[in-house]
């Protein structure tokens, strides 16, 4: 080295060996300066040999007259990690002061994090290093790092590593808190203060939260959602112009008014015995006014029951119509026809005529049943169930399966191989639900499984049919069954193939009698209890495939024997691609539905000052954002408008999502998680909208739900995921707590878990209990309740969201199993044969969650405040 080597500044020593070594230092602007108030190291926890979390630096494009134009990436920052944890740099990594080793070490690396777009590391302090932050205002990390670190031994280049870091008072990359604009200093100074330091000022009461509370109490009194909307709006109207102490007098006021009320329309009295007494200051509206707006409300609720049982009254009386008109029904016995019309019971007035009609209709299918019970019993027989005639086949296909399950070496396969997306074993709900669908089957096909029982048992067997076997077809079906860890939480069974099926449901009505309200005495009053029975319309979801066959996969051929080696690829892949299918419909449906509950409309945001010529990333002010809901018939005709619409405008013309669009034209792209969209054309290129160009939105978003923002702040890594345990806990309350459904299960990602694991009480909280499916789910117990995930690809929950809820309230019926058609001769673009064939199958499912259930779920969405921001 020469004399005075040490001397050069770091980013012309690197020039000299033509790297790319950059020592991001501190800046000295000669034009303007900035000041920054933001959250200084913990000082308290930094002490000799303690430890503590820092921001090393974060992702960005910067400009500095020494270096130029250099940007940070998270391709970079990741590299950082890895190369820091092989220990490529072949030293420890030293934090000193002001990019001066020679000085001596501030702190030593003792592990590098990712948290967003930021590099944290956790430093062990030297007394050096903690009298430069507590006694000279050093509070400010800059990283040292090489592009493309070359080791001086093989001189092999290990890509971008950390050298090391210099405390500094002014870094180069600046913001590395986020800060807001908050006012300017006397001397011109412009000063940009940080959001955490804004929250710590900001100690005075909100009215939001004086407004949840209300309402939280009154859901306690079960006063109607009438009812509460109405107080909620007087007293928001009444506190806001109040001080911290009148505000909270006010509600204290309403509180009681509130527990007046309750009682008084638990007693039966008319509105007008109702007596309000508001204290509070003049603020626009006095007790009178929201005496009047209360009575205007029981009106109208009384209004709306009167018509609501006008109408449920007509659906009855259309449903006894329709049944005394039946000719199987007349031919029945009183006795017979008094059962099929209590039926009626289930008809409420939101139902559809149509919908009546189909429950008319299925009462009279039972009583064809009754009808041939009645007669088979006057025979003799002992009649159970619903009777058919059929021939006993049960023995030959059970053979048939376990030769077919040999030859395809699926006995043979070790359960936490066949079984892995389940725990490691079959789980009940696939079993039973794999029967009832194969029982169908095995009944429509038993001439052809006869059939091939026959063929097989005399060796490796010869076919012509031009079908693919049945049995092949059995074990797709049985497989994909198998693998679905959806069947855990989903209601599930088989329906019949038809245009439409009814679903029936009950709920609970939280407004009508339920805890505190079963204590009568006697000539008391007794009130029914909220236990609302009905039903809805839903249509089958067709899912269709097709398969090459024959020559590449040649599983069968038409007149050879059947290739063994070529079934187990197909039976695999097949089995696989419907599971996965299957399972993201059912996680997607899930999610949806529980979005869907409490989604709020947002007409005509304006996102214009989002649009510069230099943003590509627009994000919505609430999120997440509803998916819209198309229902098809099996047609493809929509059925009904749109549920929770999108509409974006962008300089006055109207914008589709992408998903299916081939024509040329402008797109939007959204991540409904976050609420963030961008734009393309038909071959998915960036568009950039113009700086004067108009951008409006609207949208539904999810109020079921609850955010986690996954920046640090203050907090450590274990302290801060401890925080999101507390608000998984939180949302489990809501559900059991509020609305009366029973948490036992959530829906992960495995990388959410991952993080979720770092928390500080997880270890202590979750004893990782083995791999036992209906006890602890494939993700285990957080917070004592079972844990799931899939390997299904494109799930809407993404890597962000977690999923609690009661089981069995989506509704998951089979109405057409999956089957493969005839193989046809394939042909080339020129209508040339190609020598192979080709088939496609079809399965068609009921995936229906009923309107008033999809309160039973609720999520938790991980989103960055520092990244979601347009961009």
């Amino acid at each position: 080295m020469k004399p005075g080597f040490e001397r050069i500044p770091a980013f012309f020593m690197c020039r000299d060996m033509k790297q790319k070594n950059r020592v991001i230092k501190l800046s000295n602007p000669q034009h303007q300066v900035i000041r920054f108030l933001s959250e200084r190291l913990a000082l308290s926890e930094i002490a000799e040999g303690r430890t503590s979390i820092v921001t090393v630096t974060r992702t960005g494009k910067f400009f500095d007259r020494r270096y130029g134009e250099f940007e940070i990436t998270r391709e970079m920052l990741l590299s950082f990690i890895e190369n820091f944890k092989k220990n490529v740099y072949g030293q420890e990594i030293v934090l000193d002061k002001s990019h001066r080793p020679d000085n001596g070490a501030a702190g030593f690396f003792r592990d590098l994090y990712l948290d967003g777009n930021r590099l944290l590391a956790k430093i062990e302090w030297t007394p050096y290093g903690v009298k430069a932050v507590r006694d000279e205002g050093f509070i400010y990390v800059s990283a040292d790092y090489s592009e493309n670190y070359e080791d001086n031994e093989e001189r092999k280049k290990h890509g971008p590593t950390l050298l090391g870091a210099g405390l500094t008072p002014r870094p180069v990359v600046k913001h590395l808190d986020r800060v807001t604009l908050s006012c300017e200093h006397r001397d011109e100074v412009p000063l940009l203060v940080s959001e955490k330091v804004i929250r710590l000022l900001q100690e005075e009461i909100d009215v939001k939260k004086l407004l949840e509370m209300l309402k939280a109490k009154l859901g306690e009194l079960k006063l109607s959602e009438g009812l509460i909307k109405t107080l909620s709006e007087a007293f928001e109207k009444m506190a806001e112009p109040l001080a911290d102490d009148a505000r909270n007098v006010l509600l204290s006021s309403f509180i009681e008014q509130g527990e007046t009320l309750s009682k008084t329309l638990a007693e039966g009295k008319p509105e007008k015995n109702i007596t309000l007494s508001i204290e509070s200051p003049t603020t626009g509206i006095s007790a009178d006014d929201v005496k009047k707006l209360l009575t205007e409300t029981l009106e109208a609720q009384a209004k709306e029951t009167r018509t609501l049982a006008e109408n449920r009254q007509n659906k009855i009386d259309l449903f006894n119509k329709t049944l005394s008109e039946s000719e199987t029904v007349k031919a029945l016995s009183e006795d017979s026809r008094k059962i099929l019309s209590e039926a009626a019971e289930l008809i409420t007035a939101e139902m559809s005529d149509d919908a009546v009609k189909a429950l008319a209709d299925n009462q009279i299918k039972l009583g064809t049943q009754l009808k041939v019970n009645s007669e088979l019993a006057g025979l003799g027989y002992q009649v159970t169930g619903s009777p058919h005639i059929t021939v006993d086949e049960s023995n030959n296909i059970k053979v048939l399966q376990e030769e077919v399950d040999n030859r395809l070496q699926i006995s043979n396969m070790p359960e936490s191989k066949r079984f892995s997306n389940t725990g490691g074993k079959l789980q009940e709900e696939n079993k039973q639900l794999a029967d009832e669908v194969l029982e169908k089957f095995d009944r429509d096909n038993a001439i052809q499984l006869h059939a091939e029982h026959k063929m097989l048992s005399g060796g490796s067997g010869i076919t012509s049919d031009v079908k693919v076997p049945s049995t092949f077809e059995r074990t797709v079906i049985r497989e994909a069954l198998y693998q679905l860890v959806g069947l855990q939480y989903v209601d599930s069974g088989v329906a019949e193939f038809a245009s439409s099926h009814e679903i029936p449901y009950s709920y609970r009505d939280t407004t009508a009698a339920g805890k505190n309200s079963t204590r009568v005495y006697e000539g008391g009053s007794i009130l029914r209890a909220g236990v609302i029975q009905t039903s809805e319309l839903a249509y089958p979801i067709p899912q269709k495939l097709a398969f090459e066959v024959s020559d590449e996969l040649r599983y069968l051929t038409s007149t050879g024997r059947l290739d063994w080696n070529a079934l187990i690829e197909n039976q695999r892949n097949a089995s696989r691609i419907i599971a996965e299918d299957t399972e993201q419909l059912i996680f997607n449906e899930v999610v949806n539905a529980s979005d869907e509950y409490g989604a709020t409309v947002v007409s005509n945001e304006n996102l214009g000052s989002q649009t510069d010529s230099a943003h590509t990333i627009f994000v919505t002010t609430q999120f997440p954002v509803v998916r819209p809901r198309v229902i098809m018939d099996l047609k493809g005709t929509q059925v009904g408008s749109t549920i929770n619409p999108i509409t974006i405008t962008l300089a006055g013309s109207a914008i589709v999502e992408r998903a299916g669009q081939t024509a040329a034209g402008t797109y939007y792209v959204m991540d409904y998680n976050l609420g963030e969209f961008y734009f393309v054309d038909e071959n998915d290129a960036i568009q950039v909208p113009g700086g004067a160009d108009t951008l409006t939105i609207s949208y539904s978003y999810a109020t079921n739900v609850a955010k986690f923002d996954t920046d640090l702040g203050a907090d450590s890594i274990e302290d801060h995921w401890d925080k999101y345990l507390t608000t998984y806990g939180k949302r489990i309350d809501v559900i059991q707590d509020d609305r009366f459904h029973m948490v036992n299960y959530g829906i992960m990602k495995g990388t959410l878990r991952t993080n979720i694991e770092q928390a500080k009480k997880f270890s202590a909280n979750y004893l990782r209990p083995g791999t036992s499916l209906n006890a602890d789910g494939n993700l285990g117990r957080i917070k004592d309740i079972p844990n799931f995930k899939t390997s299904a690809p494109g799930l809407n929950i993404g890597e962000v969201r977690a999923v609690v809820g009661e089981r069995g309230v989506t509704r998951f019926r089979l109405s057409k199993a999956w089957a493969m058609g005839e193989l046809e001769n394939q042909k080339d673009a020129s209508g040339n044969f190609t020598g192979k064939k080709q088939a496609y199958g079809d399965q068609f499912i009921v995936l229906h969650t009923p309107t008033q259930l999809k309160r039973a779920n609720t999520s938790i969405v991980n989103y960055s405040t520092v990244g979601r921001v347009s961009r």
